[in-house]
């Protein structure tokens, strides 16, 4: 029986997420895919020769992607409908509060940075655009986590790596700060990425009312004192709700909890 085209594409895509954490081997994706190790390498020849994919030479030859993938996904992540509604709210959240404003999406163990504003002269704060931020060590990753039980639960799987002191490692404390989270609307990011920065996020719900982005800021400890992180919470959270429902977004969105993975 023939295989339908439409697995011959979900196949090649596979591939290419398996390549995107690290390099492998034929075998290695052929293991993954639950292929003959032939076609697992007649698929990534055909990759290379259409210059999504580099191989290396030698004993054991090894498969990576090249940049024309990751160009790819910029245009994908530069023209999508959650980067372009939520444009104006980052540019207002930046310049109401003067700290570096952003929006990002879950990415397996990490958030993605989709949309980036800070000032002429931005001192290092993260995320920076289109770069990957750990999930349960800041505001942004912790605000989806919070609503996303089964990503929490394959992100917590993994175990949680410490960044600093005040990461929060432990998988039952890390659950209380989700409950805490739901309750009041938005996370805080203290110093447990980078000992220098504090953030704070909101959730954003999708038309189908799960959480599929945060919006928030994150700038030093001195300037995001208790005082101006208590002043600037009510105006992420109005922002956050305000693209929620742009993208079409119920309004008892963010009450519950979002059985969803990433």
């Amino acid at each position: 029986m023939t295989a339908p085209e439409s697995w011959y594409a979900t196949r090649t895509m596979r591939a290419l997420e398996l390549l995107a954490f690290r390099p492998c081997a034929a075998s290695e994706v052929a293991h993954a895919l639950q292929v003959h190790p032939r076609t697992a390498r007649r698929l990534l020849n055909r990759l290379v020769d259409d210059g999504y994919v580099a191989r290396t030479e030698g004993e054991r030859r090894m498969y990576s992607p090249t940049m024309r993938l990751v160009a790819l996904a910029g245009q994908v992540v530069e023209r999508s409908e959650l980067a372009r509604r939520a444009a104006a709210a980052v540019d207002r959240l930046h310049r109401e509060t003067g700290a570096a404003a952003h929006l990002t999406a879950p990415s397996y163990r990490s958030v993605l940075c989709l949309v980036h504003r800070a000032g002429p002269a931005p001192e290092g704060f993260r995320p920076q655009l289109r770069e990957l931020v750990p999930a349960h060590s800041t505001a942004a990753g912790k605000a989806l986590l919070a609503h996303r039980a089964e990503w929490r639960a394959s992100v917590v799987s993994q175990g949680l790596e410490r960044y600093t002191e005040r990461t929060l490692v432990d998988p039952a404390e890390l659950e209380r700060e989700a409950v805490r989270i739901r309750e009041r609307g938005f996370a805080i990011e203290d110093g447990e990425y980078r000992v220098t920065q504090r953030g704070i996020a909101a959730p954003v719900f999708d038309d189908g009312g799960e959480a599929v982005a945060a919006l928030g800021i994150v700038d030093s400890i001195e300037r995001l004192d208790a005082r101006t992180l208590a002043a600037a919470s009510p105006l992420v959270r109005r922002l956050a709700a305000a693209v929620s429902e742009a993208l079409g977004s119920p309004p008892d969105s963010g009450s519950g909890e979002m059985l969803s993975t990433s």
